[in-house]
């Protein structure tokens, strides 16, 4: 539990960074319980000088990050492109 309570603190950072429209995007209460269940003793800060891809994430974070990319912020036809390539990557 205290590895998800870390890596919550990673998504909420993430978060932070999205502009204000997608931001608003993500439910209240999602965003809510992210910052209610975190752990207040770990610090992790989001680098704006390298993409996210180079931030040495926890798998686990960019699990979630990419649900919520899915469920909130992605439009119909950007999902069925992100579910198409996962469907060919769970092909190989």
């Amino acid at each position: 539990m205290e590895d998800l309570k870390k890596r919550l603190v990673e998504v909420d950072e993430i978060l932070n960074h999205l502009s204000e429209e997608d931001y608003n995007k993500i439910p209240k209460e999602l965003i809510q319980a992210i910052k209610e269940n975190k752990d207040s003793n770990y610090i992790w800060k989001y680098d704006e000088e390298k993409p996210l891809k180079d931030q040495g994430l926890n798998r686990d974070t960019l699990i979630l990050i990419s649900y919520i990319n899915m469920e909130y912020l992605l439009n119909s036809s950007q999902r069925e492109f992100v579910e198409y390539i996962h469907k060919i990557n769970g092909k190989k």
